[in-house]
């Protein structure tokens, strides 16, 4: 499991989320053990159906993934294809798009301008190597967007051969009065 600790929730104040780039939480673990408390119900959707559809492998396949299904989700949902040494965003909801840096479609990970790129890229890594579920909470100063953070829960997929292959996942944007 990998984890950075940071302050009690309590602890964080909007003056320092004014401040500059900060990881407010981030945990690499199972996906029984990610913290039911940090999620939103969006992430909660997309958990539970990831999880009824793993099937035989430690990951569903990409083929068992029916958008029909995660309706309430889509506008939030994130496809990464998992390439030789990146990852390139495959499909971004509309909610993603609106909040981030416009169509996020074709957009490799290591060109998005994030100061806490080499965290992003482990946290990646985590769900790709180790089949692990990844759930952070950063602030997005970095975008102009000082009183804001997003919640994002990354989920490995695998092809039919049980290799993962894409990664899932579902960011949410929160003013930063909620944290």
């Amino acid at each position: 499991m990998l984890a950075l600790s940071t302050p009690p929730d309590d602890a964080i104040e909007v003056f320092d989320l004014l401040e500059h780039e900060r990881t407010l939480f981030t945990v690499s673990t199972s996906p029984d053990a990610i913290p039911d408390h940090r999620l939103t119900d969006k992430h909660r959707l997309l958990l539970s159906y990831w999880k009824a559809k793993r099937g035989r492998y430690d990951a569903p396949c990409r083929s068992a993934i029916d958008p029909c299904d995660l309706g309430p989700v889509l506008p939030n949902i994130l496809l990464w294809d998992i390439t030789q040494s990146d990852y390139r965003c495959r499909l971004a909801g509309t909610d993603v798009c609106h909040n981030f840096i416009g169509k996020l479609q074709g957009v490799m990970l290591s060109d998005l301008p994030c100061p806490l790129m080499d965290q992003a890229r482990r946290e990646f890594d985590a769900a790709r190597d180790e089949g692990l579920a990844t759930l952070v909470e950063r602030t997005l100063h970095w975008l102009g967007r000082p009183l804001v953070y997003y919640r994002h829960l990354l989920l490995p997929l695998v092809n039919d051969q049980g290799e993962r292959h894409m990664l899932v996942s579902v960011m949410t944007f929160h003013s930063a009065s909620e944290h």
